[in-house]
């Protein structure tokens, strides 16, 4: 790591920034039809491929 980058001590929060939850509540998640995880699946492959 360049002299001019200084890391945050490991396992230490950014002072600034609120705590993170992990995971999402169910409020913050959807289910998806079969459509659109088959949609979501052929945009990942899509986007990993660089197209």
């Amino acid at each position: 790591m360049p002299d001019h980058v200084s890391r945050w001590p490991e396992g230490h929060s950014l002072p600034a920034l609120p705590q993170q939850r992990q995971t999402g509540s169910r409020a913050e998640s959807v289910e998806l039809t079969p459509e659109e995880r088959d949609a979501f699946a052929a945009l990942v492959r899509h986007l990993a491929e660089g197209d």
